[in-house]
């Protein structure tokens, strides 16, 4: 039964105009809200106390490793979040063009909820955040979205940065994926506060398997295993992304209503008097979409996206043509099907002979056999040509390039494939889109923490204590690694992925073997469910009038620019509309966590992070002044130059400038053709 505050909530939905389930979208609180006060200096909400140089120090310790407080866990996950992902060092820009401000904490107040998926199988997470500086005459609500597959945190250091710094209220979900893990072996689940919890009967708890006699089975052949929320949900989370956003939406304005109370009693903030502006990264970002598309309430005024997971359902005969290069047609892949081909194929084209003039190419040199025999391996199926690895590798590449994969994004590939980014993307997405439970994993990939012998092992009562705090929502993260499930390995760690298990993804996403043939009936049939789920997340890119920027890097290397936002913006465009404006940023790429680390990246790309909190400031004074936004155009980026003391530190200079005549660096469908300048 629903408590007070709850009950409040909902009625407080229903004062301002959206009822509950209006529109289709249900905003059911599930168990009890939680609500804390910070009061900007020994905590508060952005950066949890820690400020500027807390967030570049050590992980924040527990007073008690094996018991941490909700208090305690928040911050570890704020500190996790920012640290994974934006660029924290000075040098980056970080405390100057973007981030919070040294010595400056936001007082407010925080409420966390647990709410009822829209199909109501299960919950999702919304926080709302309101800093003491909410102006009631002129409200703003930022809604959010987390990016990957993070918790209710993992959009704060993002897109929740700019509302708490200007003042407005942010309501962030999870997006139904959230850092929901589970531990099997010892039924340890997460509540929405982080806290691990083996109580079965806590409606806070964030994600639990069901029980069943074949998920006994499992736990008994497979020990040690750890299940995940995004993977193992059984309900596709994908295809609500967008409702998970609406419902944000609603339950913040809820929220709202109930902690500043109209003295008449009736709702203070409605949708007649408040800005909404949506903003999202990745995963983040790609929910925003779909959330504008279902917004047949126009709860949502505009919308600010950067790298989104755009999947537009295809459009025939559109192509893309960047400059003088010939045009691609093979564009607006799925995820899962780009994913895959990059899972079998990259770890040989980072074998190619590369430009002496780019810094990024370096392979592993530990690794480098492995890459060496998985392309033999190709060769051997006739999925590639050529005598030697070198060979190999740039056939590998070439295959890649013609699928629409550009060369400046590749260059991030012996990164990718060193991470096991391919891997563990498959594997997760694999099993959302077939909805299949923990005990049925896909190519025989499963979640455990390693031992000293790389075999699966029992998480000790620390590790399961930090997990959701410390974990990025799915594997490989806090010590959870892939492993490889087959006969005769017994467990072995397959984070860097196995050509095996790559064949046996790309089949799944495709229906047929890579070097052709029919599946076997058992995998026939998971494949059809897998391929049933992908196209249950192909979008509309129909924005209903509502503008919405765009932001991309050209040199993204996880989610592919011919994939999906130039993809989605020429379906956009194709169809007769014209809300949204496309910004493609010569230099950018996906992880600006990832550019103070790795050699060479500070030299060559920029962050998107200092692009995003711009663009979302470009759309609050459209939203609010009526200020006019720059059209569809390539932003000219100047990465910083390496010297003898190191890279020059980031100034506003190198992150190009949003022209407003953009000139012949505009963007524009000339029939069914989208030009990008080169």
């Amino acid at each position: 039964m629903a408590n007070e505050l709850a009950a409040m909530v909902a009625a407080a939905i229903a004062a301002s105009g959206l009822g509950a389930d209006a529109g289709g979208v249900p905003a059911e609180i599930v168990g009890e809200p939680l609500r804390r006060v910070f009061d900007g200096c020994a905590d508060d909400l952005l950066t949890a106390g820690l400020g500027l140089e807390g967030l570049r120090g050590d992980p924040p310790a527990f007073a008690n490793p094996l018991a941490p407080t909700a208090l305690e866990l928040r911050r570890r996950a704020i500190y996790t979040a920012y640290r994974g992902l934006v660029d924290v060092t000075d040098a980056g820009g970080f405390g100057r063009l973007f981030g919070p401000r040294g010595g400056v904490g936001i007082a407010g107040v925080e409420y966390l909820v647990a709410v009822r998926t829209p199909d109501g199988t299960g919950t999702t997470t919304v926080m709302l955040q309101v800093p003491a500086g909410f102006d009631l005459r002129k409200p703003c609500l930022v809604v959010v979205s987390s990016s990957g597959s993070r918790g209710i945190y993992g959009a704060l250091p993002t897109a929740g940065e700019w509302g708490l710094l200007h003042g407005c209220a942010v309501a962030h979900t999870d997006k139904g994926t959230g850092v929901g893990f589970f531990d099997l072996d010892s039924a340890t689940g997460y509540r929405i506060d982080l806290a691990a919890t083996t109580d079965a009967g806590d409606p806070l708890v964030t994600f639990r398997p069901r029980v069943s006699e074949a998920l006994d089975a499992f736990r008994k052949r497979h020990p040690h295993r750890i299940a995940v929320k995004h993977a193992h949900a059984g309900s596709n989370p994908e295809r609500d992304w967008g409702l998970y956003v609406l419902q944000a939406v609603k339950v913040g304005f809820g929220l709202l209503n109930v902690e500043f109370p109209d003295e008449a009693g009736r709702a203070r903030f409605t949708r007649a008097n408040t800005t909404v502006l949506a903003a999202g990264v990745s995963n983040g970002g790609g929910a925003v979409l779909r959330a504008i598309e279902h917004d047949d309430e126009g709860l949502i005024d505009g919308a600010v996206v950067s790298e989104p997971n755009a999947q537009p359902k295809p459009v025939e005969g559109l192509e893309v043509r960047q400059g003088s290069r010939p045009a691609a047609r093979d564009i607006g892949r799925p995820l899962l099907d780009y994913t895959t081909l990059h899972y079998l194929l990259q770890p040989a084209a980072v074998l190619a002979p590369a430009d002496p003039v780019t810094p990024l190419a370096a392979v592993n040199p530990v690794q480098l056999p492995l890459w060496q025999q998985w392309a033999a391996g190709l060769a051997q199926h006739g999925l590639v040509s050529g005598d030697d690895a070198a060979s190999q590798g740039r056939d590998a590449r070439a295959r890649l390039e013609a699928a629409g994969l550009l060369p400046e994004a590749l260059e991030a590939g012996p990164s990718n494939v060193q991470f096991g980014l391919w891997p563990a993307v498959a594997a997760t997405y694999i099993s959302a889109h077939g909805r299949l439970p923990v005990e049925a994993p896909p190519c025989g990939i499963t979640f455990a923490a390693i031992g000293a012998e790389l075999k699966p092992r029992i998480l000790g009562p620390e590790e399961l204590a930090r997990l959701a705090a410390d974990g990025a929502g799915v594997p490989p993260t806090a010590g959870i690694q892939l492993v490889l499930d087959v006969p005769g390995t017994n467990g072995l760690v397959a984070s860097l992925g196995s050509l095996e298990s790559a064949r046996c993804f790309r089949a799944l996403a495709t229906g047929h073997w890579p070097e052709g043939g029919a599946l076997p009936a058992d995998l026939e049939e998971l494949s059809r469910r897998v391929r049933a789920g992908m196209d249950e997340v192909r979008m509309s890119a129909a924005l209903r009038g509502t503008p919405v920027l765009i932001l991309h890097g050209r040199r993204d290397g996880l989610v592919p620019v011919n994939h999906s936002s130039r993809a989605y913006y020429g379906r956009h465009v194709m169809q007769g509309e014209s809300s949204a404006h496309y910004y493609e940023v010569e230099h950018g790429q996906h992880f600006d966590a990832f550019i103070p680390l790795l050699p060479g990246w500070s030299a060559s790309f920029v962050p998107m992070q200092p692009l995003l909190v711009a663009a979302m400031e470009r759309m609050h004074r459209h939203l609010t002044e009526g200020a006019t936004l720059p059209p569809s155009q390539v932003v000219r980026s100047f990465p910083r130059r390496a010297g003898e003391n190191g890279v020059e530190a980031l100034w506003k200079t190198n992150l190009g400038v949003l022209e407003d005549e953009p000139g012949a660096n505009a963007i524009r469908l000339t029939g069914i053709t989208l030009q990008v300048p080169d």
